[in-house]
């Protein structure tokens, strides 16, 4: 072990444990989004399949677990699809934005159809949707009328960037017109805002010369999806621009606990920077550093991780942003690290 790099030697230890706490009365493949609670969740049981598969310890986790399998796992993920619209629908209660602006069916479909891809499976029945976006006019319409661009712009582009993960995820042959993404990607050019590089299309920002976390959060839900398809991401000097005036002195991009609005920031960071030739090299890494320095003692330390990470979400998001960093900057690490970047196989956290 090289004591000068970092390492995630403790919080491997302490992951399994982690992942048992959030079990619901010990049934197989059912896992709860906050622990403590009762009430079996989509979230929860796609969130482990993201936290172990970025860990590579989905197997391992399997083995041990005599009554898990792979196939419990997706039958039960599959059971939370309607077979009507295809939409996959978690407990009203159990999702944290309960809202029809935030997307709740987009997001938790692009959430269950990514979790099935790692899986290696698919969803049992088509999307009802489908037939609603076969045509240049009504994905137009339906991109400006439908995500919310203002103020609650960050859980809103949960719908936009929602339907371009379940059909990038899907593959070509489900998409609802073989140029659904020519149209999409044209339009989210022509209105991503040149300034701060993030979209910034509602009211609000009519008012209010905005830039805050809500920006980079609405605007990433785009970007996989841009990075996924070999798009180049929209005005990417400002993107980096912009990302880095939002990083706090902890080294985070929000409070105290890194979860996935840090993956948002990497993310941004690291994509731009990889689509530039040398643009704030310097600056980009000591923003990782930064961030590292304060995320893995946080991970490593057993009492932060049962008390700060309470929801499955978060975690995810929190080891997405550190295997984007793995992914490009390999050398900060100690050899022992080795995390898979989900977001390269289906893009939707």
């Amino acid at each position: 072990m090289d004591n000068n790099k970092y390492q995630l030697d403790a919080f491997n230890n302490n992951l399994f444990g982690w992942v048992d706490s959030f079990k619901t009365n010990k049934i197989n493949g059912e896992f709860s989004l906050i622990r403590g609670k009762k009430k079996p969740s989509l979230y929860g049981i796609c969130d482990m399949v993201f936290n172990l598969f970025i860990t590579k310890s989905i197997k391992n986790f399997l083995e041990i677990h005599e009554n898990e399998s792979n196939e419990i796992w997706i039958k039960k993920i599959q059971s939370y699809q309607d077979p009507k619209t295809g939409w996959f629908k978690d407990s009203y209660l159990n999702y944290k934005f309960r809202s029809p602006l935030t997307g709740q069916w987009e997001h938790a479909t692009a959430f269950a159809i990514s979790a099935l891809k790692l899986l290696e499976a698919t969803p049992k029945y088509e999307l009802e949707i489908t037939k609603s976006l076969d045509t240049k006019e009504k994905v137009e319409r339906w991109l400006r009328k439908v995500p919310e661009w203002g103020f609650f712009f960050w859980p809103g582009s949960h719908r936009g960037g929602g339907i371009g993960a379940i059909y990038a995820t899907l593959g070509e042959k489900y998409y609802p017109n073989e140029y659904f993404f020519d149209w999409y990607f044209d339009w989210l050019d022509k209105n991503a805002d040149p300034e701060v590089g993030f979209w910034r299309l509602g009211w609000i920002h009519k008012f209010i010369n905005r830039l805050t976390k809500h920006e980079l959060g609405g605007s990433i839900h785009y970007y996989w999806i841009y990075e996924f398809m070999n798009r180049p991401i929209p005005y990417p000097e400002k993107v980096i621009d912009s990302t880095l005036q939002l990083q706090n002195n902890l080294g985070l991009w929000d409070n105290n606990v890194s979860y996935c609005i840090d993956l948002d920031a990497i993310f941004s960071l690291l994509r731009c920077q990889n689509q530039l030739n040398g643009y704030r090299n310097k600056d980009i890494e000591n923003a990782v550093r930064k961030y590292l320095d304060y995320t893995i003692p946080s991970l490593n330390d057993n009492d932060f991780l049962f008390k700060y990470y309470s929801s499955t979400h978060k975690l995810t998001g929190c080891l997405g942003a550190i295997a984007e960093i793995d992914k490009f900057f390999p050398e900060l690490f100690d050899s022992s690290v080795k995390l898979i970047q989900s977001l390269d196989i289906t893009p939707w956290i």
